[in-house]
């Protein structure tokens, strides 16, 4: 069995730095460790390459991909979500590179002007559209310039005052330096797609674009979306090749197709991985994650993810949530540490504040500020007025605290939501949970005024966390996404700040002011971060988690048959 496990961690090594994940040198200490001596490890990576360089990498077949949430449409402009899908027909002008850095996707290359004031990014004049329409620069700046005109998304890059292009240079003008300008230009929100055909399909709620076709400049071409089934997509024949330099792949890819499919049902996550239905996946139930690591013929990507469960408290129901002692003394009464444990068997961490504790910004001072602490929270509410009734729950001029209570109907999202009402009715607050589909979910969030819910579990995901962050909090996002309603000047300003910032130590200035007025502010309360969990059969090659992008490519994947 240990000589087994030894095996797999070395395919695992192979894998990694195949893939840009680790370097020579990491792989040489990593080989070490296992006990392989160096010439035998150096003997492994040439293998490797003459295997791939003498065309071992088999071509056909549909990489069949498990996915633990609904699908949102393939439209960057108006969807609420982007799912793996995003990887695949569409590409940004960068992306991250394994271990957080820079590389070119769509652009070949690009410069920053020496003030911070503007960007520009070489677009090769001959790349299309999977409809044959052109992806030069011009078509990339309508596309960017329409995405800033119109989506709410936009408003992360609210530092970027306009998009241009001169000749075969996409050109970003500044308001103002900024140290987070490349970030959000490489997430799923901006990647680029052809707004002449967004636009001919009906550029309206009425579009079929994203859910009938779509039109980016990716490996694969949108074939079905399906929502509560599977979507679809197609290797792109046409394809002219990537620009990113760690794609093994840099041509058209492998796979004929890619196909994911929505599994509800966290515990029949690893068992249809298992059982050979499916090839790779995302989210298992944290429960079947030990067992799926022991099967030898399954790999486990486990890393911290940029995400987060988030209670939403809405102020527009001003009786309950539009008292700082309320939402004070809620956040006090969530177990994180619990919560970690029961739902998640571990494979999460506790989150107190708005940022989770891997970020690069993150500051402790959110530990300090916000705890578990009953006794705490029912001092705040005694001391607001507030006096528990013979039900036990906490009652003021005749407003019971007692309130619906939204989340989404998924394994994980419901364990996490009954576990909270559970926390919450032992402090007081009657949370009566209605467990909802996503579309339902997003309309009780989105809904103006007092017919919103009054509080929904929303689990956000997004590489950048201020940067998301901002658009559940800032008062200029009110209704929606600022599904609390909240509006609090010292976090606006704070927000204001960071996307001023020019530099590394402003931006951990305002980082750290937003923690600090969130803790006092509590526009909505956090909970856990979990662990990002993938899996795949070893027979499929080529497909690579990584900490930095949230989901795979598909560029370099191919199945073993």
């Amino acid at each position: 069995m240990k000589e087994m496990e030894t095996t797999k961690q070395l395919d695992q090594l192979v894998d990694d730095y195949r893939h840009g994940v680790l370097t020579r040198r990491a792989f040489m200490k990593g080989a070490a460790a296992l006990g392989v001596t160096a010439s035998a490890a150096g003997s492994m990576l040439a293998a490797g390459s003459v295997a791939h360089a003498d065309g071992h990498v088999q071509k056909g077949g549909t990489l069949r991909e498990g996915y633990d949430l609904d699908f949102s449409k393939h439209d960057p402009i108006t969807t609420n979500w982007y799912d793996p899908a995003f990887f695949a027909i569409y590409e940004a002008i960068l992306t991250n590179t394994p271990d957080g850095g820079d590389a070119p996707q769509l652009a070949t290359g690009w410069s920053m002007a020496d003030d911070g004031m503007q960007y520009r990014f070489d677009i090769d004049p001959s790349r299309t559209f999977h409809s044959g329409k052109p992806a030069n620069a011009a078509a990339v700046a309508d596309y960017l310039k329409t995405f800033k005109s119109l989506s709410f998304i936009a408003t992360l890059a609210a530092a970027v005052d306009n998009y241009t292009s001169e000749g075969d240079q996409l050109v970003i003008n500044m308001k103002n330096p900024w140290v987070g300008t490349l970030g959000p230009h490489k997430t799923g929100y901006f990647r680029i797609s052809c707004t002449d055909t967004w636009r001919e399909a009906g550029a309206d709620k009425s579009t079929t674009y994203g859910t009938e076709l779509a039109d980016g400049t990716g490996p694969f071409t949108h074939e079905e979306w399906v929502p509560g089934s599977h979507v679809l997509v197609k290797r792109w024949e046409d394809y002219p090749g990537s620009n990113t330099p760690w794609f093994e792949n840099q041509g058209k890819a492998h796979v004929d197709a890619v196909r994911w499919t929505f599994i509800p049902e966290a515990s029949q996550r690893a068992v249809q991985l298992e059982n050979g239905d499916i090839d790779t996946l995302k989210g298992p139930a944290p429960q079947d994650v030990s067992r799926l690591e022991s099967n030898p013929d399954i790999t486990v990507y486990r890393f911290p993810e940029w995400s987060g469960y988030i209670l939403t408290l809405n102020q527009d129901h001003s009786e309950l949530f539009g008292d700082v002692n309320v939402r004070r003394a809620l956040a006090h009464l969530i177990d994180r540490d619990a919560m970690r444990d029961i739902v998640f068997f571990g494979d999460a961490v506790s989150t107190p504040g708005p940022l989770p504790p891997t970020d690069r910004t993150y500051d402790p001072i959110v530990e300090k500020l916000i705890s578990y602490n009953p006794d705490a929270a029912a001092k705040i509410m005694s001391d607001a007025g507030w006096a528990l009734n013979s039900d036990g729950i906490w009652e003021k001029d005749g407003t019971v605290m007692s309130f619906e209570f939204v989340a989404q109907a998924e394994s994980i999202n419901e364990a996490v939501a009954t576990v909270v009402a559970s926390m919450l009715r032992e402090g007081g607050f009657d949370a009566q949970l209605n467990i909802a589909d996503r579309a339902v979910l997003f309309e009780k969030q989105a809904t103006p005024g007092r017919d919103a819910a009054p509080m929904t579990l929303f689990y956000w995901l997004w590489p950048i966390p201020i940067d998301v962050l901002n658009l559940f909090v800032n008062s200029v996002t009110i209704p929606f996404p600022n599904m609390s309603r909240a509006n609090s000047p010292a976090i606006d300003k704070a927000m204001s700040d960071w996307q001023q910032a020019g530099d590394a130590e402003a931006g951990q200035a305002a980082a750290s002011a937003f923690q600090k007025a969130y803790c006092e502010e509590v526009p909505y309360v956090s909970t856990v971060t979990r662990n990002a969990v993938f899996a795949k059969r070893n027979n499929v090659h080529g497909w690579q988690p990584t900490l930095w992008n949230l989901y795979p490519y598909y560029n370099d994947v191919w199945i073993e048959k």
